[in-house]
């Protein structure tokens, strides 16, 4: 009997052990769903690394002993930081940042591993001298991540786990779902059922956005409140997914928004459009562009390649209408993360595509194309 292995890979600094508790308790009670629903076959399982326990005293400089441990072949990669950085190494201004490259470059060769990074929003005691340069690193690092939409927040270490709870099972179901077989929120079956509660609970986080946007001045303070409002849409996203059709259509800038938060999590090829729309200068605010970019990158890296065409058709539509804004560079900045991305998978299911000496040549369209004549001699 075979057995799946999901490798997650978790990474943080000292402050934050709540969160690494959270995680390995989160991977216990999938593990135990999984064990218990899934298929017997093939049993799937998840394997959470982490330097507690996957790593042992050993010659070398401690980042450089970690990356040799470790197992650098994870699916998961789950990033947090709060108040502190971390301890500079030989490559890095710390070891989760190092740790995160490194991700992100396999990434940029591959489809994997899904990458996560969370940000704590809870206020923090006033630091120290040390402390205000470990806060400096952590600001540096969140702008760059920020600028290309890999960045998630919670507001305080109790609101972790629902955070980080959707993201995970999410990037789980990515990595086992036959891609091209996807169930996309379009074509959900409308009699799904939706609980009052649900209902109400993200219609009033809509209302809130619209109210915070409508009562407050804009600036980075009004900017954290909005995208700890989306976090929690996002929260709520798997619950209220028959309300995507009304919400898109929606007057109320909120409830736009929640259909936004909607297809971050379950991206829908016959909504990218719509999202590239959300692009518009004239129709949205710029946090409404900005999140809708964001997904429509998780939609490149999720949809199967069979839809690059379209896929290249909304990004291209995006990237056009944002410019209309050429000052808003963080949503600029995601879509040309998301065409780069694109470009890596498009490019990897045409070599995969490329005809061998016996196999007939494959048209643009995947259809078998026309022999091309050959010129007699």
């Amino acid at each position: 009997m075979d057995q799946r292995v999901i490798k997650v890979f978790m990474s943080s600094p000292s402050d934050v052990p709540d969160e690494r508790r959270t995680i390995a308790q989160l991977v216990a009670e999938i593990n135990d769903m999984l064990e218990y629903l899934g298929p017997r076959d093939t049993p799937l399982k998840l394997q959470l690394l982490r330097y507690e326990t996957d790593t042992y005293p050993d010659y070398g400089q401690p980042q450089a002993v970690v990356n040799r441990q470790m197992d650098d072949d994870f699916h998961i990669f789950i990033g947090i930081m709060w108040a502190r950085c971390g301890t500079r190494t030989a490559h890095a201004e710390s070891g989760t940042i190092e740790e995160f490259d490194r991700a992100l470059e396999r990434r940029k060769q591959s489809n994997l591993p899904r990458l996560m990074f969370y940000f704590c929003d809870e206020p923090m005691p006033i630091p120290d001298l040390e402390g205000v340069a470990q806060l400096e690193k952590v600001v540096k690092f969140r702008h760059r991540l920020a600028s290309e939409g890999l960045t998630g927040r919670y507001a305080t270490h109790a609101d972790f786990r629902d955070v980080v709870r959707g993201g995970l099972l999410r990037a789980i179901h990515d990595i086992i779902e036959n891609k091209d077989s996807l169930k996309q929120v379009g074509q959900v079956d409308r009699s799904e059922a939706l609980g009052e509660a649900d209902r109400k609970g993200m219609l009033d986080l809509a209302a809130n956005y619209d109210k915070l946007r409508r009562d407050n001045e804009g600036g980075s303070a009004r900017t954290s409140l909005m995208a700890a409002l989306f976090s929690k849409m996002n929260g709520r996203a798997a619950s209220v997914r028959p309300m995507l059709a009304e919400l898109q259509v929606s007057p109320s800038p909120g409830e736009r928004l929640a259909a936004i938060a909607i297809l971050q999590m379950f991206p829908a090829s016959e909504h990218l459009m719509w999202l590239a729309e959300r692009l518009d200068p004239d129709l949205e605010r710029p946090f409404v562009g900005f999140q809708a970019a964001v997904a429509l990158r998780h939609a490149v890296q999720i949809l199967p390649a069979s839809l690059c065409t379209l896929m290249q058709s909304a990004i291209h539509t995006a990237s056009e209408l944002g410019n209309r804004n050429p000052d808003d560079k963080p949503r600029l900045k995601v879509l040309e993360a998301a065409q780069h991305d694109l470009e890596l998978k498009c490019a990897a299911a045409t070599t995969a595509r490329l005809p061998n000496a016996t196999t007939a040549p494959v048209a643009a369209d995947g259809n078998a194309a026309a022999p091309t004549p050959v010129a007699a001699n």
